[in-house]
């Protein structure tokens, strides 16, 4: 009964100077919205990422030519130069050498050394210009294996794919994602007209399904060709890429580890620290992720929580402020029976009060800017009760740190001193 009557006497007491208080919890409004848009917004990255990367597939592992973790999928074509052509024109493969070869590719299809791997796709990675209807367009084309469809779960809606007696044959055939297609041939069925890449003609084979972007790339605006001819085109000897579909989820780690087993015997390395490839696996790149967006969030959210600090400073100027204008009142309350406990509590209550209605208000306005911010961003913010939790808590907290000190000097006020303060 006590605390719902010290309740109702801070709550009157708040109102009593309404602008006053509202001046006050501005610091902690924009202090609890800016750290709840950005934990928000750091949620909404991180669950875009993981989106994108689980869509690459939890049984599929790249491996990449370089040591370590090489998230830029790297071209390794040897030569660069330009040319005109029937629907396009120059291109060029990028210079970083690539240490995948032939002999690798044969060694992980070898199911005696492999036997947890399902398909394996070799790529080229490359690019070209071509006419399109805005002009001139540099695109990728990519050389792969027939296996790659299966392994991305493409699927063709006009025409054929190519196979692996086209890739033996090193045949000059073209299959066109979607999009592709629309940019190259604005209307008409595309299937056996003519492509020019490099200074080699190339004949459109099929037009693949419309898929929805996945991953780091969007095959809709893909150019796949055999592999085979693509390292004809470019004089290119090496692989850019490996593509690996393992039989199941739980055969990934002991696939990847007979992957490098293999390519290490191939390339004679002895140390794998000394490896000049890397397995990656969406696991890998989904762990490496998470660190990177968390230490952000939390580097950005604590850049942000110095405004609360400023806020906290500012709550406990005006505490002191409401201590001295009301010591007549806390001594005349003394006078009549409050005890030091009493008034400690009132002070308290009054200074999380304002904290608390801070913070709810924050958190709106956190909300309010992350949607905002998401009209802008190609992801949504996500809101978890975590971070409303720890919005209230912390409002809660600098309530009571920034709102001790002025309780505590009104609670030690002397009741006869009080009444004769002027």
């Amino acid at each position: 009964m006590k605390f719902l009557k010290i309740f109702g006497q801070s709550i009157k007491a708040l109102f009593h100077n309404k602008g006053r208080s509202f001046l006050t919890v501005l610091g902690i409004i924009i202090g609890i919205g800016s750290v709840i848009a950005l934990i928000s917004l750091g949620d909404g990255v991180q669950k875009n990422i993981s989106g994108r990367i689980n869509a690459l597939g939890a049984t599929t592992l790249t491996v990449m030519p370089g040591a370590g973790l090489n998230l830029g999928g790297g071209n390794s074509g040897q030569n660069r130069s330009s040319s005109e052509g029937t629907r396009g024109g120059g291109g060029f493969s990028g210079s970083q050498s690539s240490t995948l070869t032939t002999v690798d590719l044969s060694s992980l299809r070898d199911k005696t050394k492999n036997q947890k791997i399902k398909e394996v796709s070799g790529n080229i990675s490359a690019s070209s210009i071509f006419n399109v209807a805005s002009g001139q367009q540099r695109l990728s084309v990519t050389g792969v294996d027939p296996e790659y469809f299966n392994i991305e779960d493409l699927s063709i809606e006009k025409g054929a794919l190519f196979t692996k007696a086209d890739v033996t044959k090193t045949e000059k055939f073209v299959v066109l994602g979607s999009g592709a297609a629309a940019s190259l041939f604005q209307s008409g069925n595309p299937v056996g007209k003519n492509l020019t890449i490099q200074n080699d003609s190339y004949t459109v084979i099929g037009v693949l399904q419309s898929k929805s972007e996945s991953g780091f790339t969007n095959p809709n605006n893909q150019i796949y060709v055999p592999e085979s001819s693509l390292s004809a085109t470019f004089s290119i000897a090496n692989f850019s890429s490996f593509t690996v579909k393992v039989d199941s989820e739980a055969d990934v780690d002991s696939a990847k580890a007979a992957i490098e087993k293999t390519i290490l015997k191939n390339h004679g390395i002895t140390d794998s620290k000394l490896a000049d490839f890397s397995v990656l696996s969406p696991k890998d790149l989904l762990s490496t992720i998470d660190q990177i967006t968390n230490i952000l969030t939390t580097f950005l959210a604590g850049i942000a929580a110095i405004s609360l600090l400023v806020g906290g400073i500012g709550i406990m100027n005006i505490m002191l402020v409401s201590v001295t204008e009301r010591t007549r009142e806390i001594g005349l309350r003394k006078a009549v029976g409050a005890k030091t406990f009493d008034i400690l509590l009132q002070f308290i209550f009054e200074s999380v009060l304002l904290t608390l209605i801070g913070g709810i208000f924050g958190i709106g306005l956190g909300i309010l800017i992350g949607r905002i911010a998401a009209r802008f961003l190609a992801f949504e913010p996500v809101l978890t009760s975590f971070a409303i939790l720890l919005a209230v808590g912390v409002s809660s907290a600098v309530g009571i740190i920034f709102g001790i000190y002025p309780a505590i000097k009104a609670a030690r006020l002397s009741p006869i001193d009080a009444l004769r303060y002027e």
